[in-house]
């Protein structure tokens, strides 16, 4: 018979639930506010392109364009934040549910009598709870920037 890990079941899931919440939000809102922003510099920039020509014209053409891949990219990572927020969160909750799932098994095993549990013992009912592993939570790690040449 195999022995169940049930240190930490006492504990409520140390999580900031409302804190992700808005902290997912708030990424979303930001990448939404960001890319609001590419088309419109494209139009201003458009115009302020018009009477240029040569060099100083192809260098803030340049300019432009490496200003809306960043816009892009960083719009990108913020989802990507967000929804690694949401995930922590689920996983967070399904080990919160898990937990309390092990205190009610372990306060029915301390529920029952003694009688039950020398019958159990002669003739083999396993008692091993019917509880999952811990979840144990993924490390993120962002991406390392893309760096263009601002020349």
């Amino acid at each position: 018979m195999g022995m169940v890990d049930l240190r930490g079941i006492a504990e409520d899931v140390p999580f900031a639930w409302s804190a992700a919440t808005r902290l997912a939000a708030e990424l979303r809102s930001s990448a939404y506010a960001l890319e609001g922003q590419i088309p419109r510099r494209g139009a201003i920039a458009g115009q302020a392109a018009t009477e240029w020509r040569g060099l100083y014209a192809r260098q803030f053409a340049e300019r432009m364009r490496i200003c809306t891949g960043d816009a892009q990219r960083l719009a990108t990572a913020l989802r990507q934040a967000a929804d690694q927020v949401d995930e922590l969160a689920k996983l967070a909750r399904e080990e919160q549910a898990r937990r309390e799932k092990a205190r009610q098994w372990q306060q029915e095993q301390d529920d029952e009598g003694v009688l039950e549990k020398v019958g159990d013992f002669l003739f083999g009912e396993d008692d091993l709870p019917p509880i999952p592993d811990p979840i144990t939570p993924p490390a993120y790690t962002a991406a390392a920037p893309v760096t263009t040449s601002r020349d």
